[in-house]
């Protein structure tokens, strides 16, 4: 198995065990690393996790997530730099009908450019962006 982006939604499933979506988060995180897969994030991602998790009760989880995001030989995590950020802002401009974030623009960006088509997530924009996301209600 190749390569799947994580987003925001699933690190906050992973950290939080009062999220909705922990239990099935938890399920494919070990699913996906059995199956050998690598994880690709980017540092814009990172900060919404800091940024949700800052309460001090919080915070031990998300400088796991961080920590395990930046430092495993699983994970690569690209650099938020100021030409990321620019065609980010380009996309974000561009998609004025849609709810999307600025972090949902730079991580497609980085999807789009790594040739990924799942996304480990619940974020619906993602799929209106043409990708399969991987946490969803079962039917």
């Amino acid at each position: 198995m190749g390569s799947i982006f994580v987003d925001t939604a699933a690190l906050i499933a992973l950290g939080n065990r009062q999220d909705q979506w922990h239990a099935q988060a938890i399920s494919m995180s070990r699913q996906l690393t059995l199956a050998g897969c690598r994880f690709l994030t980017t540092d814009a991602v990172l900060l919404e996790v800091g940024n949700t998790f800052s309460r001090a009760a919080y915070k031990p989880a998300a400088l796991r997530l961080i920590q395990t995001a930046r430092e495993s030989p699983r994970w690569r995590c690209v650099a938020s730099d100021r030409v990321l950020v620019d065609r980010g802002l380009a996309l974000f401009r561009q998609m004025t009908d849609k709810d999307w974030s600025l972090t949902d623009c730079i991580s497609v960006v980085v999807a789009r450019e790594q040739g990924l088509q799942q996304i480990f997530t619940t974020d619906h924009h993602f799929t209106q962006a043409g990708f399969e996301i991987l946490l969803r209600e079962h039917a």
